[in-house]
């Protein structure tokens, strides 16, 4: 019985860190694919959107 509790002990840490690290290795690739922006571009935007509301969020589900 201890070693079924051990075995799935091991498998959920393996799954988290496997999780956590496919989770940040995912946000430097999502980083490195956004267009870079001048300072004077992003004085423009601002002038014409001004601030975000900070209401809207996203959220990204993966299945594997």
């Amino acid at each position: 019985m201890t070693t079924t509790t051990l075995k799935n002990e091991i498998r959920r840490l393996a799954h988290k860190s496997v999780h956590e690290a496919l989770e940040a290795e995912m946000a430097r690739i999502r980083g490195m694919l956004l267009p870079l922006v001048s300072k004077k571009e992003q004085r423009e935007i601002e002038k014409l959107y001004k601030k975000p509301s900070h209401r809207a969020e996203r959220s990204i589900r993966t299945r594997f």
